[in-house]
Parts: structure tokens; sequence; C-alpha cells
């Protein structure tokens, strides 16, 4: 499974900005992945797999081939996200590893009160998701060879040792590496194998508060180009816990696929979310053309600092918000407050456009 953000395939024209500003702010050089998050792990870190039935992995001879590793591999996976259980590793097992960065992680950046608190599964949820856009790097080379016919179905960028080991992957790995954390963390996961502009793809669905919703890790991974040749990744949530109509009704249909789980309805991911310029708060969700030109006039005050912005349109009249450039008029309008944005022509369409009325803005390089 190979599909990149659609902008990579169709609008590579993009240039870089530093990920700066907006809802979700991300900064490459901080220890942690986001401000709305952990800022100090636990002293105790308490994993909910600790709590489970123990499985031992099958009995093994050393050196493995990488065709027995893969196996094992697959096995851990399974054992872990497929049958619930706590893995018990022999001396020097090959596999553990991918076990402990697994581990690791989630002690970094789940907080032990999350497990009782109302809003403790999308908080979980919500990490794993931003660890896994931020840190895990797409191997566009492994897509090169792909397209040009070369067998790498082997490759760990497929299973969960990629994003988690080496932090490269593609959405096959991804969708692997969302299920195995979740499914440490006690959340049910799993995943589904389609198509994202005709490409194969895989991406997710993730129960929280007894409700399925869809979300995509590779989709979130907003690409672009700097200087036209060094692929850069923003963070954002577009592809963030979504009903299936609304992942079906974006036009142009991105996703293509069959899944036995239904997801019902949205999770307003920006309903209380908030975006600073200038010292001066602004809502995510945006319902006017005045409140979107205010943003934008402020930003054009703030010396250059914002590099991207992540909101929700919501006008009010405006339907059929799935649509392709339902707002592509009142960004234009917005975009003009900005003197001296790095993007501001229609042609370069200097946004990344998700479904249900949600954009991230390019801003400043």
């Amino acid at each position: 499974m190979f599909a990149k953000r659609f902008a990579v395939i169709l609008l590579s024209f993009l240039l870089a900005v530093p990920m700066l500003g907006g809802c979700s702010t991300l900064f490459p050089d901080s220890p942690d992945i986001a401000p709305h998050l952990i800022a100090t792990p636990d002293d105790n870190p308490v994993r909910p797999i600790e709590h489970r039935e123990e499985r031992e992995l099958s009995s093994f001879t050393l050196p493995l081939t990488d065709a027995q590793y893969r196996d094992r591999i697959d096995e851990l996976f399974s054992l872990v996200a497929e049958d619930g259980n706590r893995p018990v590793f022999s001396e020097n097992d090959p596999v553990k590893p991918v076990y402990d960065a697994a581990i690791s992680v989630l002690n970094r950046y789940i907080k032990n009160e999350w497990e009782k608190s109302e809003d403790g599964e999308v908080n979980k949820v919500h990490t794993i998701h931003d660890y896994l856009v931020s840190f895990v790097e797409y191997d566009n080379d492994l897509y090169e060879s792909y397209r040009n016919g070369a067998d790498v179905g082997g490759n760990p960028a497929f299973h969960i040792d990629g994003p988690l080991l080496n932090k490269r992957s593609v959405c096959d790995g991804l969708s692997k590496a969302f299920v195995f954390l979740c499914a440490i963390e006690g959340i049910d996961a799993v995943r589904v194998t389609g198509s994202y502009m005709s490409i194969p793809h895989a991406w997710n669905k993730v129960k929280v508060g007894g409700e399925w919703y869809n979300i995509d890790i590779t989709a979130d991974a907003a690409n672009y180009l700097m200087d036209g040749n060094v692929m850069k990744s923003q963070l954002s949530h577009g592809f963030f816990l979504l009903s299936d109509y609304t992942f079906r009704s974006f036009k142009p249909r991105l996703h293509v696929y069959d899944s036995t789980v239904s997801c019902l309805k949205d999770y307003d991911y920006y309903a209380d979310k908030v975006v600073s310029v200038n010292g001066k708060p602004y809502n995510c969700v945006v319902t006017s053309q005045s409140e979107l030109n205010a943003i934008f006039e402020a930003i054009g005050k703030s010396n250059r600092s914002v590099g991207k912005l992540e909101l929700k349109l919501d006008f009010e009249g405006k339907i059929n918000i799935n649509d392709g450039d339902m707002y592509s008029s009142e960004i234009n309008i917005a975009y003009a407050r900005i003197l001296d944005a790095d993007f501001t022509t229609a042609q370069q369409r200097p946004y990344f456009q998700s479904p249900g009325g949600v954009y991230l803005f390019l801003i400043y390089k």
C-alpha cells in the first residue's frame, strides 16, 4: 500500500513552510510532539497490556533468515493486535526491540491519568496519530522502486518494525503500527485497505467512546516540496476521526474501500480548538468571511511568524462543503489580507483541502 497525500501527486508545486503556528503546532526540534499533548512523561508509566494474559512467541533458532524474521514480526503483530495477549519473549529474541520501541513511545507520550478519564481514549488516539504523522518518514525511495516494478513486499516499511524501529514506512506499515499501538493501550482498531486517488492504500478505523471512526495517518502528513526536490511533511488533522459518509462524499473522491466496520458520525475535533496569533485567540471553527479575514489580517501583522494554519470553515448557507473548491473565493479574499504572504495565488493553491471543510493553509516559508 503506497498512497501518499494527494498533494504530492497533484500539488507538488507547493513549496515548504516551517512547522509554526496553527491550531496544532509542531516544532521539529522539540522533544515533545505537540503542546496540546504531554510535556512531561509519567515517572512510572503503566500500559494496559500489562494486565493481559501472557503468551509466549514460538520457539526459534538463531540466526533467522529474512523470511523467518518477517514471519516472527507478523506473529508478534497477531499476538498483540489480533489476539490481545501480552507477549513473552525468549532470550535474545530479535523481534523484542520492536515491542520495546512501541512501549517506549507510549510510555513517553501517554499519561496514566488518561486511563480513567472521560476523554482518555481520544487523547490516546490523538497522541498515536500525531506521533506517527510527525516522526515517521514516508519512504519515497521505496515508493519509486514499487512504481518501477521492484518486488518490495518484504521491506520493513510494510510492517510494524519499519515505523517503530526505523522511523520509515509506507501507508501499510503506518496502518499496522497504529493498530499495534492502539492494541497495547486497549483500544479497538482495524486496518482498512482500498485505494486513495486510485493508488493502493491502507488506513484505519478506530473505536472511541463506543463509536467507530476513520483515521488516515498517511493522509494527515501533508507532503510538499522544498526548493523543488526535498520532500517535507506537515502535521494536519483533516482525516482524523471521520464518518464513512464524510470519507466517501469528499470530491474529488479520495478513498474507495469496503469494510465490515461502519463509521456513522464525525468526531468534532476542531470544536474546542483555538489558534493564537499575536497573543489573541481565534476559534478554529470559522463561521464567516469576516472571522476568516480577521485571522489573516492578524497573521499579516505577526512578523512572518505563522507558517501554517489549520482551520475548519463552516459558513452559514454553505452546502456540499465536501465539494472541491467550495471555499476557493473566500480563501482568496482572506489571503489578500496578507500583503507579503509566500503563498497567495489561486494557481499555487496555497492550502490543503480535507473533508468536512477543513483546510491547512500555508502562509510563510
